[in-house]
């Protein structure tokens, strides 16, 4: 879709009188914009004022998105003049902005207003299905460069769910994955197996894919590295929302008996697995869930030891934990 150059504004906005940027009559510290800048975006203004939803103000906003990328003001009026214009259901003119929104992203990876002119684009695309997979591989393309692009994985969130494909949705879980061996400390990419995982629902898991998802925590990042965060939160989080449906407790017990077993390995490591806090911190969690007198003991007592030396920083937590657990012991 073409844009207009700044040479040709004054022949193509000949009948508009170009509205300047009120900065108030002493302005404390005016902007030094470039002549190029304030010359497009006065008239952008006389076209706002007008409402003027034309052809010649749909390419004015692509010379101003361009000289400023992250104005949401002329990418929502870019989306008034396509729909005003009929072309907002066009399959090749949402191709045509989402080239646009890209070649604007490569420099904004994290600017939100273009990944939500994507969104809008694709809202009103009367056939969705066939821009998702060319949406996932530019999403894809985007975390290679960082993987933890909170506004990538909110869109490829919003897409996936659109398409709402059971085909797609284990395509997700795969490609989670493979974010996960690449880096098994990416949170961003255990969230989209969660996310994925459950279809984009808060409905808990069956038991047998539940049990799965514990086995890849374990496999997927807790052998690698019991030091990692990620995949312990993993765990614990499959593990709870199943002990919240029914209370049973063959999960919990079977996988802090696999999480204490992972001490054996730090050990022959020659690593202090008393030093792992986060192995200990999700043994603290199964236990709890456990409930019995003598695993709210030994949780106690993993407590204790990351208060008074392993995890000190965060000591009044864990003293509040001893607490808790402490009052479910008494009412026993």
């Amino acid at each position: 879709m073409a844009t207009i150059g700044i040479q040709e504004l004054p022949d193509v906005f000949h009948d508009v009188t170009p509205v300047p940027q009120k900065d108030g009559p002493e302005p404390v510290c005016a902007i030094a914009y470039p002549q190029v800048f304030t010359t497009a975006y006065d008239y952008m203004r006389a076209m706002w004022q007008t409402k003027e939803l034309s052809e010649r103000s749909l390419r004015l906003t692509g010379l101003c998105l361009r000289l400023n990328p992250a104005n949401y003001t002329v990418w929502h009026f870019r989306r008034q003049c396509l729909s005003a214009l009929g072309r907002a259901e066009d399959g090749g003119t949402i191709q045509q902005d989402l080239d646009l929104a890209a070649s604007l992203g490569g420099d904004n990876p994290k600017n939100y207003q273009i990944w939500y002119h994507r969104r809008a684009l694709l809202e009103k695309c009367p056939s969705l299905k066939d821009f998702v997979k060319s949406e996932l591989e530019y999403i894809a393309d985007v975390l290679d460069e960082d993987g933890k692009n909170y506004h990538a994985w909110s869109h490829r969130q919003w897409v996936v769910s659109a398409a709402n494909d059971e085909e797609q949705w284990k395509s997700e879980m795969d490609f989670a994955k493979r974010l996960i061996d690449d880096d098994p400390r990416n949170n961003s990419a255990w969230n989209q197996r969660w996310f994925s995982v459950h279809r984009g629902k808060k409905d808990a898991l069956t038991y047998e894919v539940a049990r799965g998802e514990c086995d890849f925590a374990i496999g997927a990042g807790a052998n690698l590295d019991p030091f990692n965060e990620s995949p312990w939160r993993y765990l614990v989080g499959i593990v709870k929302e199943q002990w919240r449906v029914d209370k049973t407790t063959d999960l919990v017990e079977e996988y802090e008996t696999q999480a204490a077993g992972l001490r054996a390995m730090l050990t022959q490591a020659d690593k202090s697995p008393d030093s792992c806090v986060n192995l200990t911190s999700a043994r603290i969690d199964l236990l709890e869930m456990k409930g019995d007198k003598a695993a709210l003991e030994l949780a106690m007592a993993l407590c204790k030891g990351l208060m008074e030396e392993h995890d000190q920083i965060r000591c009044k937590y864990w003293n509040l934990r001893i607490d808790e657990m402490a009052a479910k012991c008494r009412a026993l």
